[in-house]
């Protein structure tokens, strides 16, 4: 049920799906600096050495992405940032998180490279989807309710493949090395899972406030801190 006051307008409803999209961007803002505090710190924890004995090599490899993470994390921040203000601003079209760099390698490693990131993606947004799924299931309702259409768009802002893609672009545009993101996968996936659920939860709050569908079951969020225990 979709509160309406007296004087409500169709551009009133727009104004408070794009509202909860500008939350939901900001909530990722806020949280993308413990996000990488959070990849560094599993890259450096004792105990990815005793769990990495059947392959000697990925204690130094996490090692170097730590020290990478350190040094141009900065610059993954600010990228992500920007392509979500972007979106924010403007909208978001496949060829915005679609095209990755790497012009100037060779086509057969700039291919390998790409395919490899593309499957890195995918698993990013599907782990993302697992852990928020009903806190999106509820927001996507609220938004397609508010704009008047049955499903929101292939490439809307809200939708886990955009923010996984944006993610990658930004990675590889701050210089960050493809060869890392597998042994930091476990890391990504709960790291951006816990952030993107509460940012959903942020707008699904919002739009309930607004009186927006609030009889969708809103579900208490048990808030995960980063030493892993539950709030």
């Amino acid at each position: 049920r979709l509160y309406r006051s007296p004087m409500a307008t169709i551009g009133d409803q727009a104004s408070l799906a794009h509202q909860a999209r500008r939350i939901y961007t900001e909530e990722l803002v806020k949280g993308l600096p413990g996000v990488i505090n959070g990849l560094v710190a599993w890259a450096l924890a004792p105990e990815r050495t005793a769990a990495s004995a059947a392959d000697p090599g990925i204690t130094s490899r996490l090692r170097d992405v730590a020290v990478a993470l350190k040094q141009l994390g900065t610059a993954w921040h600010q990228g992500i940032v920007a392509l979500m203000q972007d979106g924010l601003r403007h909208g978001v079209t496949a060829s915005r998180t679609g095209e990755f760099g790497g012009s100037t390698k060779k086509l057969s490693l700039v291919d390998d490279e790409t395919i490899e990131r593309e499957i890195v993606t995918s698993r990013l947004a599907l782990a993302i989807m697992h852990r928020a799924s009903w806190e999106f299931s509820d927001l996507r309702t609220r938004v397609a309710l508010l704009e008047r259409r049955e499903e929101l768009d292939p490439h809307d802002l809200l939708r886990t493949h955009v923010l996984a893609r944006m993610v990658m672009q930004a990675w590889a545009e701050a210089g960050l090395e493809d060869t890392s993101l597998r042994d930091l996968q476990p890391a990504l996936h709960e790291e951006f899972g816990v952030l993107v659920q509460e940012a959903y939860h942020e707008a699904n709050s919002w739009l309930v406030e607004q009186r927006v569908l609030p009889d969708i079951d809103l579900r208490p969020l048990i808030r995960r801190t980063r030493s892993g225990s539950t709030t």
